[in-house]
């Protein structure tokens, strides 16, 4: 199930401010896609599959998503999905330092449009805002499956 050539050929660091230092998690799969960059149909959800390590003992964390086109990023909302704790699959919080950690996040393509091809970020923050684990992947978003 886990990919880990998405990391190891097209997962890219994150560079904005918020996110430097933050390390590649040790896997990436987003469900559907075998060679980035990842076809997401507008009107669907998405699953993103992120093994990291904790590197440090927190007691919270929150999911933040961008889309970046161009150089430009553009917060996309997660709703209750940002409260990464909820959707740990092999532990709960609080994680130790060291923890491996297994999360999954579900998201809905809906705000960009169709034909762009921007690069997604997905980046987990501890309860000090400091990044746990960051991760940009190429993604084109493709138009709404036919029912």
């Amino acid at each position: 199930m886990m990919f880990c050539s998405l990391l190891r050929d097209h997962g890219d660091w994150c560079t904005g401010t918020a996110a430097q230092n933050a390390p590649l998690p040790l896997n990436a799969y987003v469900e559907g896609c075998v060679n980035p960059p990842c076809a997401l149909p507008k009107g669907q959800e998405v699953v993103v599959h992120l093994v990291f390590r904790a590197p440090r003992t927190t007691t919270k964390m929150t999911t933040l998503a961008q889309a970046f086109l161009l150089f430009f990023p553009i917060n996309y909302p997660l709703n209750d999905h940002a409260d990464t704790c909820s959707f740990l699959t092999n532990s709960f919080c609080p994680v130790r330092a060291n923890d491996v950690v297994q999360y999954t996040l579900r998201m809905m393509i809906e705000n960009l449009p169709v034909n762009v091809a921007p690069s997604v970020e997905i980046r987990i923050e501890d309860d000090s805002n400091r990044p746990v684990t960051c991760i940009r992947v190429p993604v084109v978003i493709a138009p709404p499956l036919k029912p």
